[in-house]
């Protein structure tokens, strides 16, 4: 009962879900870069800690453990 509940409610597989937390990330990133220091390069710097924050996320924060059941 659980399978099935759980491949029927899956529609985003992990691989977009991360590319799409990176997108965002990078996005919101430049965004806050830009709105604090307004400046090209805070642009690029923003983006660059926005990329790394969300990469940190999907690799340590992100992973599901494997259920028991």
């Amino acid at each position: 009962m659980e399978n099935q509940i759980d491949n029927n409610c899956t529609t985003i597989d992990a691989g977009k879900a991360k590319g799409i937390i990176l997108l965002v990330a990078v996005v919101f990133g430049a965004l806050i870069g830009f709105t604090a220091n307004e400046t090209f390069l805070s642009i690029i710097g923003g983006a660059v800690i926005g990329l790394i924050i969300a990469a940190f996320f999907n690799s340590v924060i992100y992973p599901q453990k494997a259920s028991d059941r």
